[in-house]
């Protein structure tokens, strides 16, 4: 006798939702006339790409709409009730205790002040803190509840956060992106554990994701919107295998794949072809990396590290959160100061500037200097790594500047001045820099000198830049790229460029995006006039393939992907050797991303452009990386070609992060075995294991061995 299915527990029947736009106060439609369901113990998936109406349609069923949204048709019910019928205290009660959320990014929901396990009590609930935590596969969970947010790992407080949205033991789970920005194998344990709370609980859940991967691991059905409708509907396992609506199939086609030996060209009837990749062998290098570390107080974070990079070549580091990849950047870009080790990028046409103090050069420590190193105080500084007072740029630091560079990326707190540059380093200003340590600068995130001359030099300074008082050669001089960014010259600093993962908060809102990419011209001296800048700039920007009306346009007027597109053409403006691209496309949607990454590979086509990109996505790195290096823990325990490392994974940590690895496919299997347990067993003088063409593997043992 077959077992009758159960009611609906979610209903969305034909549901239209649309805002006031500020001109005119016409509406427009955001959602239009969706309908679906959700059964106890199944899961929906909501995909689409940004702007389709997914995560709004989720927000309804608890209740939730934008300022300035309202519903103006259907009706959304969870659980028998109509949402948006309830009172404010009945709504309160659906919340939490019948419907909960696990959002995209737990480190930013999570309360920094509080304790771990006071804030999955105030959840609500009668089930113990410590079993919460057990039951989210914490380990020691009494002492983790004694710890704060910025204790934990990224997976851990993923898993807080799903601890906190079950407390109250909900019916429903709206589960917002909620491995966006995970490793690979801390997103198969958070999936893996959702799944079996899924199970032992008889949730209901509906996923927002534009992870393809995860859709099809994790859902039972699928739901396809565009533009605020729903295109298609389907179980899972047919969607996948045969899409049939055209927009599915170019969604679906522009998903990368382990297997993809190059990235893919989707077409418009979703035929998807493989570009080969270009051909770097026999270049020189432009950046040599040897026996790196770095660390961070008593703790280690990079061992050893040694690597190239080859003009016109993409080298991709990859391995866990944690591994190292990022800090390795950012040390490249002068953001962190190597412990050991030497890091030398190639020459390259100039001479750069000499710290140092003449009374009459740019770089003199004078009131009102406007040198590339900002080093005055009190006055107009366009320096951009000032290290005094009145310096007005990324790194440095006015207490009253007026004048500086791009925008920032992590925002620092202060008072009375502000600091929109890389590293902020400076007082008294509210800071939107992106290291943010203090506050004052105005310069770019780009991780570059500046200057108005072509090298920073002015009456009083030499040829080549120096100040007119100074002696002796700067550290950075001779390529040294472990000086700190400050103390490079203005050809070295122009030389190494970085784009950030989140363009979002790298651009200065309240600064047109035109604005952002001529900064850097006048930085680093390679635009004159003012008029020679926009044309470069709209240039630049055209270079990136979007059209020379967006120089015009605010950062909150552009997509996500409009966004990166500008974030590089601003890297490109200092016209750099290499290009360091970190978790670029992380947060964009499967089609947004393939056109980001096929700009990538075209612009290192055409410039010859070096690449260090970062990424936890395999099947992305796959596609666009020539050589890849695995780290783990700050140690590389496997390097080579990419297509070598791929078809034969030596170190069974890199054979781990490929069977983590998803394919947006429900019947896909592994692309590797399970890796076995291991011990490392490399030796000073017997390291690696040569599998040959530039192919090597850390040595390894079986952990019984």
């Amino acid at each position: 006798m077959t077992t009758a299915p159960k009611a609906p527990i979610v209903s969305v029947d034909e549901l239209s939702v649309a805002y006031r736009s500020g001109s005119g106060g016409r509406e427009v439609p955001v959602v239009q006339e969706v309908s679906l369901e959700v059964r106890p113990g199944r899961t929906l998936a909501l995909v689409g790409e940004s702007g389709s109406g997914k995560s709004t349609v989720a927000a309804t069923l608890l209740g939730h709409l934008r300022h300035g949204s309202r519903i103006t048709g259907g009706r959304v019910a969870v659980d028998g009730e109509d949402v948006f019928a309830l009172s404010a205290r009945e709504l309160r009660r659906l919340r939490g205790g019948t419907v909960a959320m696990v959002a995209q990014n737990a480190g930013h929901a999570l309360t920094p002040s509080m304790r771990i396990g006071r804030q999955i009590a105030e959840a609500g609930g009668e089930v113990p803190v410590t079993d919460l935590l057990e039951q989210v596969r914490l380990e020691r969970p009494r002492e983790l509840a004694r710890r704060y947010p910025h204790e934990l790992s990224g997976g851990q407080q993923q898993r807080v956060a799903i601890a906190m949205a079950i407390a109250a033991r909900p019916k429903v789970l709206v589960l917002d992106e909620p491995t966006t920005g995970l490793d690979v194998i801390t997103q198969r344990g958070v999936l893996d554990l959702i799944g079996a709370l899924r199970e032992e609980l008889g949730l209901a859940a509906v996923l927002v994701s534009h992870d393809l991967g995860v859709v099809a691991r994790m859902a039972d059905e699928v739901c396809v919107l565009s533009a605020g409708r729903v295109v298609e509907a389907a179980p899972t396992r047919r969607l996948f295998a045969a899409p049939a609506d055209p927009y599915t199939r170019r969604l679906l086609a522009s998903v990368p794949r382990i297997a993809d030996a190059g990235l893919a060209v989707v077409g418009e009837d979703g035929t998807r072809e493989i570009r080969p990749r270009a051909d770097s062998v026999g270049a020189v290098d432009v950046v040599d990396v040897r026996e790196v570390t770095i660390d961070y107080g008593a703790s280690r974070a990079v061992d050893g590290v040694s690597f190239r990079v080859r003009r016109g070549e993409v080298l991709a580091l990859v391995g866990e959160s944690g591994s190292g990849k990022s800090t390795i950047a950012w040390s490249l870009a002068g953001l962190r100061a190597p412990s050991g080790g030497t890091m030398r990028a190639a020459a390259r046409g100039g001479a750069g500037a000499v710290v140092g103090g003449g009374s009459g050069g740019r770089l003199g420590a004078r009131p009102g200097g406007d040198g590339p190193l900002g080093v005055s105080s009190g006055g107009d500084s366009d320096g951009l790594v000032g290290g005094a007072s009145g310096g007005d740029g990324p790194v440095g630091g006015s207490l009253g500047g007026s004048r500086g560079g791009l925008s920032g990326v992590v925002s620092g707190a202060g008072s009375g001045g502000r600091a929109d540059g890389p590293l902020g380093v400076s007082s008294g200003g509210d800071s939107d820099g992106p290291v943010g340590g203090s506050s004052g600068g105005d310069g770019p995130v780009d991780g570059s000198y500046g200057g108005d001359g072509p090298r920073g030099g002015s009456p009083g300074s030499d040829s080549n830049g120096s100040s007119g008082g100074s002696s002796g050669t700067s550290p950075g001089r001779d390529g040294d790229l472990a000086a700190p960014a400050r103390r490079r010259p203005l050809a070295l600093r122009r030389a190494v460029q970085l784009v950030f993962q989140n363009a979002d908060t790298s651009l200065n809102p309240r600064r047109s995006v035109g604005d952002a990419v001529r900064r850097p011209l006048h930085f680093f001296g390679t635009a004159g006039s003012r008029g020679e800048a926009a044309t470069r700039a709209r240039q630049l920007i055209a270079d990136v393939r979007l059209g020379p009306d967006f120089a015009d346009r605010l950062p909150a007027q552009l997509s996500g992907g409009q966004r990166q597109r500008i974030g590089i053409a601003r890297a490109l403006a200092g016209e750099p050797d290499l290009l360091i691209a970190d978790e670029i496309t992380t947060a964009l949607d499967v089609s947004v991303q393939a056109d980001v990454l096929r700009l990538l590979d075209d612009l290192r086509r055409e410039r010859e452009l070096a690449c260090l990109f970062i990424s936890h996505d395999l099947a992305v790195v796959r596609g666009i990386a020539d050589r890849v290096v695995v780290l783990r823990h700050g140690v590389v325990v496997e390097e080579g070609p990419t297509d070598a490392v791929f078809a034969v994974p030596g170190h069974p940590y890199t054979r781990a992060l490929m069977a983590a690895a998803l394919e947006p496919d429900p019947e896909a299997e592994g692309a590797v075995a399970a890796a076995e347990e291991w011990a490392d067993a490399a030796e000073p003088g017997a390291l690696w294991d040569d599998l040959g063409g530039g192919h090597r593997v850390r040595r390894w043992r079986p952990a019984d061995g």
